[in-house]
């Protein structure tokens, strides 16, 4: 906690137009919560989320607007890396260089290894050689597979890198990963995250052209896309399946989930994303 938890909960409180003794009801004392406020006693983490829940305000916008003005170097670099396009080659090498200059001042397992994963992302793109790749994202993994827990940030790293190993070895991590994320069923960021596994996973399949098992993993996909409103995974989704569709000969019904896809990047005005989809469509088609 900062020194600033109690100012955030109070114009929190206050922008809601709650008292102090409703926030405080069935949590605490309102001269307990009183104390918070103020900076003078930290609430236990239990307490902390109950007054949140009373509050309509979610840990992550609570920590969003606690530390938008304080974040640490590290927070900074882990935010700037999900955040990146991983196609933009001249943003890897900015971040790694970045990375570098930190690491250099103090290790850190987790930063070291979003290093390997920029090295990997950059080898993939510049010599487009697998193996190369290979090499920085195993790094990551031999550290990741002794783990008996992942969490989510550990899973968001893995899924970075998933589409680089080889189609056996990226299978058994999503299964893994799949496992890792039952316990946080309903919860919005690992639903999005499964998600982007399962399509990272279709699009190696299709690629070995197993294209049953790619439709398992797409056909996950829809209800959570849809549930999120996760519009541009929708649409990759449902070019992918129209793509294994065609490729097992049901040309029409495939032409229809390709044609639907388009549709919804045209709805979103997301035309760059269509251009990328095109130039995909166009490649497993022909493959």
């Amino acid at each position: 906690m900062t020194k600033d938890f109690g100012d955030v909960l109070k114009k929190i409180r206050i922008d809601r137009g709650y008292s102090q003794q409703y926030v405080a009801e069935g949590i605490m004392g309102q001269s307990a919560y009183s104390k918070i406020e103020r900076n003078e006693i930290e609430p236990t983490f239990r307490k902390w989320l109950a007054i949140l829940e009373k509050l309509n305000i979610s840990v992550d916008e609570f920590r969003y607007i606690l530390n938008q003005e304080n974040l640490t170097t590290k927070e900074k670099l882990i935010n700037t890396f999900f955040s990146l396009n991983y196609n933009h080659l001249d943003d890897l090498k900015q971040f790694k260089d970045q990375i570098c200059a930190y690491l250099k001042e103090e290790e850190d397992y987790l930063l070291r290894d979003l290093h390997y994963a920029c090295e990997s992302l950059i080898e993939l793109t510049t010599t487009q050689n697998p193996e190369k790749a290979q090499f920085y994202a195993k790094k990551i993994w031999e550290r990741m597979e002794k783990f008996d827990k992942w969490y989510l940030l550990d899973i968001r790293l893995i899924n970075t890198i998933l589409f680089i190993f080889p189609t056996d070895v990226a299978t058994h991590i999503g299964e893994r990963v799949t496992a890792q994320l039952i316990p946080y069923q309903n919860l919005k960021e690992a639903e999005i995250l499964l998600i982007n596994v399962n399509i990272n996973l279709s699009v190696l399949l299709i690629d070995d052209k197993n294209y049953p098992e790619a439709l398992g993993y797409l056909e996950k996909v829809f209800p959570l896309c849809k549930k999120y409103q996760q519009y541009n995974q929708l649409a990759i989704a449902y070019a992918r399946k129209g793509i294994v569709l065609q490729k097992t000969g049901e040309i029409s019904e495939g032409t229809n989930c390709i044609e639907k896809a388009y549709a919804i990047l045209n709805a979103i005005e997301e035309t760059k994303m269509i251009r990328s989809l095109e130039k995909e469509v166009a490649h497993y088609l022909n493959f």
